[in-house]
């Protein structure tokens, strides 16, 4: 649902992402291995201290991994997630660069190194955003680029994204949240919804029964408009001022001619409380067509909205 009402929230999201931005400290080692196998023992380290929340001596282990074999692709992955937690996310765009360029590199790297790229967007947002040096189209471009990245994760894995040598517990029901929260931030409520519905399938339902009203319009006229001259219709029915607002979904769509059996689908644009009508299939449509429409509005929309990023932020802090 996109709306025009607008939140401020210093939120327990911020906090636990910008928990990523913790380092450690560790001394340089000039013991450079020798040996393939030696690799291996690095990133064995590097990984150890990564997950102790030392991430300068994760940093020295995968670098030297790295220099003992510049086409070790896994190294440049560590180095990107060890820039991740050191909030440096310029390295971390040029470490997982490295993965994201090559075509040997697995599924399970691919999706671990975009599930990083993905992290660090979010974190970069959300850090600009809280220190208010970000502007509006900054904060937009990287909420939608973590979204799209977290997309080709789930692209690679699906819901089975694990990482193995690192962060455990996180995985794809983190990033669902993730993209919860970006859309919420976009003000794509529906999009927000269908995340976080993914990870808890039972809150939508337990907000409706609390905030839905049920309400119906018979004889609501189709009109058309054009958003770009000359190109496609829009079709569109508009809930009048004078009929409950807030609309969340559609209940039924019917057409009282029942002479007209047109193949339609329906969508919801909420911000205009419009309910598109698309033809399907070859049907042709025409301005004043007639429907009867029934739908499930949202009867107190501001804190509705409020109890939805109070629980994508319950569970990302979870």
């Amino acid at each position: 649902m996109k709306t025009s009402v607008t939140f401020t929230l210093l939120t327990a999201v911020s906090f636990y992402l910008l928990a990523f931005s913790f380092s450690g400290c560790s001394d340089q080692s000039d013991n450079i291995p020798t040996t393939y196998d030696d690799i291996n023992v690095l990133m064995q380290e590097g990984w150890n201290h990564y997950n102790a929340g030392n991430f300068t001596a994760a940093t020295e282990s995968f670098r030297q991994a790295s220099q003992r074999n510049a086409g070790y692709l896994p190294a440049y992955n560590g180095l990107g997630w060890s820039a991740v937690r050191q909030t440096n996310f310029t390295d971390a765009e040029v470490q997982f660069s490295f993965v994201t360029t090559v075509d040997t590199a697995s599924a399970d790297l691919q999706a671990d190194t975009y599930a990083g790229l993905s992290l660090s967007s979010a974190i970069e947002r959300l850090a600009l955003e809280n220190s208010g040096e970000g502007t509006a189209e900054q904060l937009e471009v990287l909420a939608r680029e973590s979204i799209s990245r977290t997309q080709y994760v789930f692209s690679l894995k699906g819901e089975s994204y694990s990482p193995a040598e690192h962060d455990p517990g996180f995985g794809s029901p983190d990033l669902h949240l993730l993209n919860a929260q970006h859309y919420f931030y976009l003000q794509d409520f529906d999009s927000s919804e269908a995340e976080l519905s993914i990870v808890d399938t039972a809150f939508v339902p337990a907000q409706l029964l609390i905030y839905g009203q049920s309400a119906s319009i018979d004889s609501m006229v189709l009109n058309d408009t054009n958003l770009v001259a000359g190109e496609d219709t829009i079709w569109f029915l508009t809930i009048p001022p004078s009929q409950p607002q807030g609309i969340h979904h559609l209940t039924q769509v019917s057409m009282p001619d029942t002479s007209l059996h047109l193949n339609l689908s329906y969508d919801v644009l909420y911000d205009q409380n419009w309910i598109q009508v698309i033809p399907l299939a070859g049907a042709q449509l025409d301005s004043g067509f007639v429907f009867n429409v029934g739908y499930i509005y949202v009867s107190n929309f501001p804190e509705y909205l409020f109890n939805l990023i109070e629980r994508i932020q319950e569970l990302i802090g979870s």
